[in-house]
C-alpha cells in the first residue's frame, strides 16, 4: 500500500526541525566551551597566585625560563640531526626549524682524460636547528647531543627569571577601577572611546607578553649548530674547451677566411688614407730634387 506524500510531508518536516535544533544546541556549546577556554587562559595570564612560596630562588613556582645554545663538530650531521629530532619528539618536544647544507669551501678542475676532467669539491656539511623542549627534558637532550659530538665549540644554557616581570603585568590588569572622575569640559565621547581602547589593548599586550613568559617556561629552547670535517666529492665532467673547439679542416678555413678579411681591411685602411701617401709621395720628390741639385757639380 502506498503512503501519499502529503501524509509523509510532517514527519519530515518535524525530523529537518529536530536536526536543526540539535545542531543548533552542539553549535552553542562549541561557542561556549570557546569563550570558556577563552576567559581561563586570560586569568592566566593574570593570575598572582602561586602554589609554593617564590621567596626561594628555586621554588617551582617562579617563571624561570631555560636556553641552551651548543655549537659542536660530530661525526655525521645528518645521523645526529635524525637522532636529536628523534629524542626532541620523544619527550613531546617540537622542532621549529632544521636545516641542512653542505657549504663548499673549494671546488678545482683537473685533466682527466682527453675530453673530460676531475672536479673535485671540497665541502663541510653542516646543520641549524631550533628545538623547543619541555624544561624538564632539557638536561637530558643537550646530553644526549654532547654525547655524539667529536668536538664542543661551544656550549651556552642560560636561565632566567621572569617571575617580576610576570608579576608586574598580572598586578597592573588586576589593580582596582579608578574612581570616578568627572570628565574635562573639553573632553568629548570619541576621546573617552579612544582612552577605552588604548587601556584595552594596553592590558591585552601584558596578557600576552605573560602567555609567552608561561610558554617560555614550559618549553626551553634549544639552539644547535652542527658541523663535521670536510668531504671531497669528484665527479668526472666534460672538458668545456675541448667540445667547444672546432676540427682542424674548420679551423683551416677559418683561419684563409680571417686572413682574407684582414688584407681587406688593411687594403680599405690604405684607399682611406690616399691624401696622406699623395702628401708623402710629393715629399719625398721634392726632396729627391732638392738633394740632386745640392750634389749636382756647380
Amino acid at each position: 500500500m502506498r503512503v501519499p506524500l502529503y501524509y509523509m510531508a510532517p514527519v519530515v518536516l518535524l525530523t529537518a526541525a529536530c536536526s536543526s535544533g540539535s545542531n543548533h544546541h552542539s553549535y552553542s556549546e562549541a561557542a561556549d566551551s570557546a569563550a570558556i577556554s577563552m576567559n581561563e587562559v586570560a586569568q592566566a595570564a593574570d593570575s598572582t597566585g602561586f602554589t609554593n612560596d617564590i621567596s626561594s630562588v628555586n621554588s617551582p613556582s617562579r617563571k624561570r625560563i631555560r636556553t641552551a645554545d651548543v655549537r659542536c663538530r660530530v661525526s655525521s650531521v645528518f645521523n645526529a640531526v635524525s637522532t636529536l629530532e628523534h629524542a626532541v619528539r620523544s619527550v613531546d618536544g617540537m622542532v621549529s626549524e632544521s636545516v641542512m647544507q653542505n657549504e663548499s669551501v673549494v671546488i678545482r678542475d683537473i685533466a682527466y682524460s682527453a675530453d673530460s676532467l676531475k672536479r673535485i669539491e671540497l665541502f663541510t656539511p653542516t646543520a641549524n636547528l631550533t628545538l623547543r623542549v619541555p624544561a624538564a627534558s632539557l638536561d637530558s637532550v643537550v646530553h644526549t647531543l654532547t654525547g655524539m659530538a667529536t668536538f664542543i665549540d661551544y656550549r651556552t644554557l642560560k636561565d632566567e627569571d621572569k617571575t617580576l616581570n610576570y608579576l608586574s603585568n598580572a598586578m597592573k590588569n588586576n589593580k582596582p577601577a579608578p574612581a570616578v572622575v568627572k570628565p574635562a569640559a573639553k573632553g568629548t565621547t570619541l576621546d573617552v572611546a579612544q582612552y577605552k581602547d588604548q587601556k584595552y589593548e594596553t592590558e591585552t599586550d601584558r596578557r600576552i607578553q605573560n602567555l609567552a613568559i608561561l610558554d617560555d617556561v614550559h618549553y626551553a629552547t634549544f639552539t644547535v649548530q652542527l658541523f663535521q670535517p670536510q668531504q671531497a666529492d669528484e665527479q668526472i665532467i666534460v672538458n668545456p674547451e675541448r667540445v667547444t673547439r672546432a676540427q682542424f679542416g674548420t679551423e683551416f678555413l677559418l683561419a684563409v677566411r680571417s686572413g682574407f678579411e684582414s688584407f681587406g681591411a688593411l687594403f680599405i685602411f690604405l684607399v682611406s688614407c690616399w691624401p696622406y701617401l699623395i702628401l708623402l709621395a710629393l715629399g719625398l720628390f721634392i726632396y729627391r730634387k732638392t738633394l740632386r741639385k745640392k750634389l749636382s757639380p756647380q
